[in-house]
């Protein structure tokens, strides 16, 4: 700017003295005569600071119109004097990389599209902003008998039977000025003990003292397109571990997860961990990586309060196998979290499907609590699909060092002194399932999370004036195994047979039957579930 000053005010000068521009104008003298000629010179200086300043305006505008072509984008071409507007222009550097062009902010302005996209969704015209909303329900009926002994020292209502909506859940997502998403999401049916008193032994829950309270799930900010990193979300979100974990309750294959996600991935709170995330594909979209910080919490509120009490925890995937056309892929992954235990305890347990509510569900397996320094998490994972036929297996092991015993309720005998030191305890679980298509349909996979997505059925199910369609039809099997026992902690070994039928009836709706048989380490009997859900999401 400081060239174009000049070049400016020598051309001013010039016309001045030569007057060959000014209207051809007699030159000015050099010594003015008197002071009408004084006072003509000063008007003639106005008027051309006047001029200079319009002209620096006009200059500006130029300097982003001639970057621009018609339609908004980068010409890529650059005006010879380029340089007068760009003082920090070095020699060596390309044109491409002197005077970058930045299109016009897209404001989201005219009339904007209303349709269907799962859920009811507004576009504006320039696909900047958009508003989507939805939620979830899940109802749930499910049934237990065990036999004799199967359920010595268990907790939860044991084989009783329940009735309830796991999972009742809205939701507002979309994008803001292009580049930043959001999801706010509320579930409304999770538990806590109203009175902790009221009957039993202290502490003691039952449905007498349950009441259902509201709770964030996902509800987070995504800033997208940051240099060298991608995206990085703040907020309450999944921390990147394992493949069911990431796969949304949604497109679950069966009405639970694995052990994996009461024992790791979601214990205590709902699989939701306030915190700050990086994460990014590479490879053309056949890998992904997410590296976040954590603080790591033991309530479903998105809040936690103490010293440290953090964790970092990371992720990364990739397709060594990838035909979207023959529905044929190979997916593999690891992951793994440093964890500061949050008061400085942990515990592991784990249920099955849950009877009403998840704080009365009856727990198989629980180490109780104990104190430990830290915890590492480390997971492996491994899915394919091959058409209508998919299958996924992973492992997650956690070793807890520095370990004390800290009460005696752990659910096996014999029961430990407390404050006996334990050293390093580790604990683990690992799962095989299998599904397949019987209507020929082929599990989505999100190439962005690195997780299965949703069903769409060829044909919907249908039956109205005689027209009948079938929908898409699926059965599934998964092979569950928890170890809780190490190294003085008894929290029990498990082996679960998870037998699975769903029938999709739409992509936004489907009915999922579950047989589970159960088998503990401390009785030779096992415990019998039977579950039915009925799930839609918008």
């Amino acid at each position: 700017m400081s060239k174009l000053r000049r070049i400016l005010a020598g051309a001013c000068w010039a016309t001045l003295w030569s007057g060959s521009l000014l209207n051809a104008e007699p030159p000015i003298p050099l010594t003015p005569q008197g002071q009408a000629e004084v006072t003509d010179l000063t008007q003639r200086l106005n008027q051309l600071q006047q001029r200079l300043e319009r002209l620096e305006v006009e200059n500006g505008q130029l300097k982003q119109s001639l970057f621009q072509s018609p339609s908004g984008k980068s010409s890529g071409v650059l005006p010879a004097n380029a340089e007068m507007w760009n003082t920090n222009t070095d020699a060596a550097c390309p044109p491409s990389c002197q005077c970058p062009a930045c299109t016009a902010a897209k404001d989201g302005k005219g009339r904007w599209k209303t349709g269907w996209n799962h859920g009811i969704e507004w576009v504006s015209p320039d696909k900047a902003f958009k508003v989507h909303i939805g939620g979830r329900t899940q109802f749930d009926s499910v049934w237990y008998q065990a036999e004799a002994g199967a359920l010595d020292g268990d907790s939860g209502v044991g084989s009783q039977d329940g009735v309830g909506f796991r999972r009742a859940r809205l939701r507002a997502d979309g994008t803001i000025y292009e580049s930043i998403d959001y999801v706010m999401e509320w579930d409304f049916v999770n538990t806590v003990n109203s009175n902790p008193g009221v009957t039993g032994d202290a502490g003691a829950t039952t449905e007498n003292n349950i009441i259902n309270v509201t709770a964030p799930t996902d509800l987070w900010f995504r800033f997208k397109d940051i240099p060298y990193l991608g995206n990085i979300m703040v907020g309450n979100m999944k921390e990147p571990i394992g493949f069911e974990h990431m796969t949304s309750s949604r497109y679950l294959n069966f009405m639970e997860r694995s052990f994996n996600q009461d024992l790791f991935t979601g214990a205590f709170n709902n699989g939701f961990t306030p915190g700050i995330m990086a994460h990014n594909t590479y490879a053309d979209e056949h890998g992904t990586w997410a590296v976040g910080l954590f603080k790591n919490t033991a309530n479903i509120f998105a809040w936690n309060t103490g010293d440290g009490e953090g964790a970092a925890t990371g992720r990364v995937t990739y397709l060594p196998l990838f035909d979207e056309e023959c529905h044929q892929l190979i997916h593999v992954g690891i992951s793994g979290s440093v964890r500061d235990p949050d008061q400085g305890r942990v515990r592991y347990r784990t249920r099955d499907m849950r009877q009403g509510n998840g704080s009365l569900a009856t727990v198989f397996a629980d180490t109780g609590l104990f104190t430990a320094s830290e915890a590492y998490f480390a997971g492996a994972e491994l899915v394919g699909v091959n058409g209508p036929l998919s299958f996924q297996a992973e492992w997650i092991g956690a070793w807890n060092t520095g370990a004390v015993q800290q009460d005696t309720t752990a659910v096996v005998p014999p029961f430990v002194i407390p404050g006996i030191p334990l050293g390093t305890v580790f604990v683990q679980n690992y799962y095989a399932e299998v599904h397949y298509f019987l209507t020929g349909e082929s599990r989505e996979y999100d190439k962005k999370s690195g997780a299965f997505g949703r069903v769409v059925p060829h044909r919907n199910a249908r039956w109205k004036g005689g027209c009948y369609e079938p929908g898409a039809w699926q059965i599934a099997f998964r092979y569950d195994h928890a170890d809780l026992n190490d190294n003085g902690v008894n929290g029990g070994q498990l082996n679960s047979y998870t037998f699975g039928v769903n029938w999709f009836l739409n992509p936004n709706m489907k009915v999922q039957a579950n047989y589970a048989l159960t088998e503990r380490d401390r009785a030779a009997n096992g415990v019998h579930g039977f579950g039915l859900r009925l799930a839609h999401d918008f």
